[in-house]
């Protein structure tokens, strides 16, 4: 049953349209597989909260055995994952780094296996022996790749939690039927622990109610988040017409966060009035303020590969004021 749909979302740039739409795809091939299955529980777009860190899940799945995370990445072209896990995307056939969508989906299973665990005594069927631990349910991470991309494995790369968008579903269903069979098998060591319907129900209704929709209150000034959706391509310049300028409030080095959802997930990019931060999380842009020992200091930004460096001619200093990610 899905009990959550995706959210609808403002998207600025082709690029959040992309990952929009790699999500809305992944949803589609979600309800379509178990719309009417009574067991399996669908959350698609939930946004967790614990002590300032947020996890951004694209899908959340929950079975008789506990979890599966689905981070779905727009991939229009060709990604690549060589066998020390790193991973690359194709532009005009060169390659470009990117975080691991892999290690992206762990950090969230870890935020919702904490959260959970915090409120055990509330979501958790009690026994004769006690209740149980949420702890120790299965929290298994996928990442979905869209149908029209490439997935290129590097030599010795198996890379199984790795799939385009139409195959996720298949692995789902596999997945809670390999722990089904372990269970039953006759004089098997292996028993996974398994959800009562009543634990099932519990657990759905308490992560409905913990989604903080983005916007609405649920920030906070030092909220840190995990990197979610595919990054706007900063190499060119954007166009930025003056009236949006002089909206756009200015923030020093040591405020550097998005002004607008006050995420510190982002970068400086290059547009017609000179550099500015763009936020990898909203898409949103802040204003670079510059500061010098005196008024009269004209300092400014030098671009060194990654690196920035704020510059004065006057002062004679030069120091590293940002440095973006690869």
């Amino acid at each position: 049953m899905i009990l959550k749909k995706t959210d609808k979302k403002k998207v600025n740039g082709k690029f959040q349209q992309f990952g929009y739409d790699a999500e809305k795809q992944m949803a589609y091939y979600l309800m379509r597989a178990f719309e009417n299955d009574k067991v399996i529980r669908v959350i698609n777009d939930l946004r967790l909260e614990k002590d300032g860190v947020v996890a951004q899940i694209d899908h959340l799945i929950i079975h008789n055995f506990g979890f599966l995370i689905i981070e779905s990445k727009s991939v229009t072209t060709e990604v690549s994952v060589n066998e020390h896990g790193e991973w690359a995307r194709y532009f005009n056939n060169k390659p470009k780094g990117m975080p691991s969508p892999v290690n992206q989906a762990i950090r969230q299973a870890d935020l919702l296996k904490q959260i959970l665990m915090e409120n055990n005594s509330d979501i958790m069927r009690k026994t004769i022996i006690g209740k149980r631990s949420s702890g120790k349910l299965k929290y298994d991470v996928l990442v979905a790749i869209s149908d029209s991309g490439i997935i290129k494995r590097g030599k010795n790369v198996k890379l199984n939690e790795v799939l385009k968008a139409d195959q996720i579903t298949d692995k789902i269903q596999k997945t809670i039927k390999k722990y089904d069979r372990e269970n039953n098998k006759l004089f098997s060591l292996k028993i996974n622990m398994q959800l009562s319907d009543e634990s099932l129900t519990k657990i759905s209704s308490f992560l409905c109610k913990s989604h903080k929709p983005l916007g609405r209150g649920s920030q906070s000034p030092n909220l840190k988040q995990y990197p979610e959706k595919i990054a706007p391509d900063v190499s060119k310049p954007v166009v930025i017409t003056s009236e949006e300028v002089q909206k756009i409030p200015e923030l020093s080095k040591n405020q550097a966060h998005c002004s607008k959802c006050n995420s510190q997930n982002i970068t400086i990019a290059y547009g017609k009035y000179g550099y500015y931060f763009k936020c990898l999380d909203c898409d949103g842009n802040t204003g670079i303020k510059l500061e010098c020992k005196d008024n009269s200091c004209k300092p400014r930004l030098r671009k060194n590969k990654l690196q920035f460096f704020k510059e004065c001619a006057v002062c004679k200093t030069s120091e590293l004021f940002f440095e973006n990610r690869e």
